[in-house]
């Protein structure tokens, strides 16, 4: 079996699939992640396509703290940046 079929990537040309209007609705990251999220805190983001969650969590970490989002695709964080 090869395992190049088998990997699961979202292509970067559908990455606005990951984040929209919809998505934020139904999943709102603010209201998933402020119970948990304090100042001076480092998170990993790890697979944070383009950044969905990433930058909330930067907006939560209103004072002090870092957010490392990594992911396969450079793409993905060069949309984050």
């Amino acid at each position: 079996m090869n395992n190049e079929n088998n990997i699961r990537v979202c292509p970067v040309e559908k990455a606005g699939m990951l984040d929209n209007s919809v998505r934020r609705l139904l999943q709102n990251p603010k209201k998933i992640l402020e119970p948990y999220i304090y100042n001076g805190m480092t998170i990993l983001d790890l697979g944070c396509g383009p950044g969905f969650f990433s930058i909330e969590i930067a907006k939560l970490l209103t004072d002090s703290g870092k957010v490392i989002a990594a992911d396969l695709q450079e793409e993905m964080l060069d949309k984050i940046r």
